[in-house]
């Protein structure tokens, strides 16, 4: 690490790549971002275009509390649990 510190030309080459590597992932990822934010202002459009012709439906909040009671009787109270170690293959020390 010394040797390649000492050398100044060297230092200006591989902060250069550095450099160059940074500002293409960043190129990227702001493409990136500007497709995504595209593709939403698409989608929404779309949705508020076709809203009078397709309503989304209603939500019966009674079947919803139905469906939550159900579900909380399969999910544990204790999230924390773990299962004991059932690697039977070696003894314990």
């Amino acid at each position: 690490m010394d040797r390649i510190l000492s050398h100044p030309l060297l230092v200006i080459a591989l902060s250069l790549i550095c450099l160059l590597l940074f500002y293409a992932v960043l190129k990227r990822l702001l493409k990136m971002l500007i497709f995504c934010s595209l593709l939403a202002a698409i989608y929404f459009g779309y949705l508020y275009y076709l809203e009078d012709d397709y309503p989304l439906p209603d939500i019966e909040i009674e079947k919803l509390d139905e469906l939550n009671e159900q579900i909380k009787k399969w999910v544990p109270d204790d999230l924390n649990f773990s299962l004991g170690d059932l690697n039977q293959s070696r003894q314990s020390k």
